[in-house]
C-alpha cells in the first residue's frame, strides 16, 4: 500500500474513531441525567402492569368477599356507599364486581372542585351480596396509586405553563384555544422522552457492526473474559434486543402527555375523522370521566357525551335506577369490569335543560376490540349510541393500539411479558451503564468522557454529520418540547467549544 493510500485509511480511522466518540459521549451523558427517570418508568410500570393482582393482594380486605347467592339491589349498594363520605361529595361512577366474589366499587369526587382529576376521588367498596360497607381509599393511596402518578411525574398537577395549541391552528373550530396549560412535571417528562430516543438510537449506533471494531461481538457475551468486557456485552446485548420495544413504548407513552399528546389527539382526529353521530350532545366530554381506577380509551378521550331527549310539553319523567342500568349493560354484552357513570344535566345557551346520559364505558387496560361505550338514555333506558373502536378514525384506533400495547394488554400474555422483558431489560442495562463506568475510570477521577482532539475531529466524515443532523433535525421537529431543549444544548456546546479555543489562544507562545 502507498503511502497515500494509507494516510487516507488513517484518516478514514480517525475519523471514524472522532464520530465514535462524539456518539459515545452524548450517549454517556444522555444516560448520565435520564437514568433516574428511567429506573423510575421502569420500576412503576411493572407495578402498574400488575395492578390488578397487586390490587387484590394488598386490599383483599376491601376488593375480596364471600360469594353469596343473591345481591343486594345496586341502588341499595350505592345508599350504603354514601352513608361514609361526607356531604360535599358527590357521585361519580359505579364499578359492579367483574367477577363472582368481588365486591362492588363506588366512586365519589368533591362537588367543590372544578377539575375533579385524580387528587380528590374516593373509592368506597361494598359487599354485593350484603349490602354491608367494607372500607374505602383514595385513588392516590398504596403502591399503585404512587406509581401511577410517579409514573406520570405527577400528571398535569403542580405549577402550569401556556403553550401553543397545534389543534387551534389546524381546526379553530373544534379547538378554540389558541394555548394549552401544560403541567411542568407533564412536560419535563415529555422533555426525557426525546433525550431517551436519542439514548437508544446512539446506543444502536455504538453496538452497528464496522470495521474499525471488527472483533467485538454483536449478540454474545463473553462470560470468561471477566471485567469491563463482560459487562459491555451484556449492556450491549440487552440493549440491542429490547431497544426497538423501547423506542415503541416511548413513542406511544407520549401519546399520554399533556402538551404532545394532546397535540398529537388532534391531528389524529383532524387528518381522520370519527364517524359522527347523530344525536344531540352535552357539553360534556368521555375524559371528564378520566380516573386513575377508571382510565378511559385514547381515543374516546374527545368523544362528546350525547344527551337524553324526552317528549315535548310532558313533565320531566323520573330517571332510571343504577340496578336497571347496569341489567342493560348485561344485558348489551358490556366487558365485566366496566363502570356506569351518571348523568350530570346542564342549562344550554338557549337557557332550556340539557340532560345528561348513562355513560356505561368497559373496563380499561383493554384490547383494542374491547373498547366501547355505550349510551343510554337516562329516563327510557334506550341506547343512544354504542361507541366501539370501529368508529374511529385511521390514526386514532392505531394510538389506541399502541396504547394496548403499552399496557401490555393487546394480545393478552405475550404482551405482558414483552412487557415485563423490557422493564427488566432497561434495569439490566443502567444496571451494567454503572458498573462499566466505575470499572474504566481511572482512580481517583470521575472518568467523564472527553472530546475527541481537534485533528481527529476534522476528519469526521460528512455523511456522518449529515445523518446526525437529519435525526436530530426529525425529532425536533415531530417533538418540539424536546427540539428547544436540543437547540439549549447545541448553543451551550458551541459557546464552551469557543471558549475553548479562546483560552488556547491566549496560551500560545507570544500571546
Amino acid at each position: 500500500m502507498d503511502s497515500g493510500a494509507a494516510t487516507v485509511d488513517r484518516d478514514q480511522r480517525r475519523g471514524e474513531g472522532a464520530v465514535l466518540r462524539r456518539i459515545w459521549r452524548l450517549h454517556f451523558w444522555v444516560a448520565l441525567f435520564s437514568a433516574p427517570a428511567l429506573i423510575v418508568l421502569a420500576c412503576t410500570g411493572l407495578v402498574i402492569l400488575y395492578t390488578q393482582p397487586l390490587d387484590l393482594w394488598l386490599h383483599n380486605d376491601l376488593k375480596v368477599v364471600a360469594q353469596g347467592s343473591q345481591q343486594v339491589s345496586l341502588d341499595d349498594q350505592v345508599a350504603a356507599a354514601r352513608q361514609h363520605v361526607g356531604p360535599e361529595m358527590v357521585l361519580d361512577g359505579v364499578i359492579p364486581p367483574d367477577v363472582p366474589g368481588h365486591s362492588t366499587e363506588v366512586d365519589f369526587a368533591s362537588a367543590e372542585v372544578a377539575e375533579v382529576g385524580e387528587r380528590n376521588l374516593v373509592q368506597v367498596f361494598v359487599d354485593p351480596y350484603t349490602g354491608r360497607y367494607l372500607g374505602q381509599r383514595s385513588e392516590l393511596s398504596g403502591i399503585v396509586g404512587w406509581s401511577n402518578q410517579l409514573h406520570r411525574i405527577f400528571g398535569n398537577d403542580g405549577p402550569k405553563i401556556s403553550l401553543p395549541s397545534l389543534g387551534h391552528i389546524i381546526a379553530p373550530s373544534a379547538y378554540p384555544d389558541a394555548t394549552m396549560k401544560v403541567g411542568v412535571g407533564n412536560l419535563i417528562i415529555e422533555v426525557m422522552a426525546g433525550w431517551i430516543l436519542v439514548l437508544l438510537a446512539s446506543g444502536i449506533y455504538l453496538w452497528w457492526p464496522r470495521a474499525v471494531e471488527g472483533g467485538k461481538p454483536r449478540l454474545a457475551v463473553r462470560w470468561r473474559k471477566g471485567g469491563r468486557l463482560r459487562w459491555r456485552d451484556l449492556h450491549a446485548t440487552t440493549g440491542i434486543l429490547v431497544s426497538i420495544v423501547l423506542i415503541c413504548y416511548i413513542v406511544s407513552g407520549l401519546t399520554w402527555s399533556r402538551y404532545w399528546g394532546e397535540n398529537w389527539r388532534a391531528v389524529a382526529s383532524t387528518v381522520t375523522p370519527a364517524a359522527e353521530v347523530d344525536a344531540p350532545s352535552t357539553p360534556a366530554k368521555v375524559g371528564d370521566f378520566d380516573r386513575l381506577g377508571r382510565r378511559i380509551a385514547w381515543a374516546a378521550k374527545d368523544d362528546a357525551v350525547f344527551a337524553s331527549t324526552i317528549s315535548t310539553g310532558g313533565p320531566r319523567p323520573a330517571t332510571l335506577g343504577l340496578a336497571e342500568i347496569d341489567r342493560i349493560a348485561k344485558d348489551e354484552k358490556m366487558m365485566p369490569g366496566y363502570a356506569i357513570i351518571p348523568p350530570s344535566d346542564s342549562v344550554g345557551e338557549d337557557g332550556q335543560p340539557v340532560y345528561g346520559s348513562y355513560t356505561v364505558v368497559n373496563h380499561w387496560p383493554q384490547k383494542l376490540s374491547e373498547q366501547r361505550t355505550l349510551y343510554l338514555n337516562q329516563f327510557t333506558g334506550e341506547t343512544i349510541t354504542n361507541a366501539t373502536a370501529a368508529q374511529d378514525g385511521a390514526l386514532s384506533r392505531m394510538s389506541s393500539w399502541s396504547v394496548d400495547m403499552h399496557m401490555g394488554n393487546q394480545y393478552g400474555l405475550l404482551t405482558r411479558i414483552l412487557a415485563t422483558l423490557a422493564c427488566l431489560g432497561l434495569l439490566t442495562m443502567i444496571a451494567t451503564g454503572v458498573i462499566m463506568w466505575w470499572k474504566r475510570r481511572p482512580s481517583g477521577s470521575a472518568g467523564l468522557p472527553g472530546r475527541a482532539s481537534d485533528k481527529a475531529a476534522t476528519k469526521t466524515p460528512k455523511r456522518a454529520a449529515i445523518v446526525v443532523g437529519a435525526v436530530g433535525t426529525v425529532l425536533a421537529l415531530v417533538y418540539p418540547a424536546f427540539g428547544v431543549t436540543l437547540l439549549l444544548v447545541i448553543g451551550a456546546e458551541v459557546l464552551m467549544g469557543a471558549t475553548r479555543g479562546a483560552d488556547r489562544s491566549r496560551s500560545l507562545p507570544g500571546r
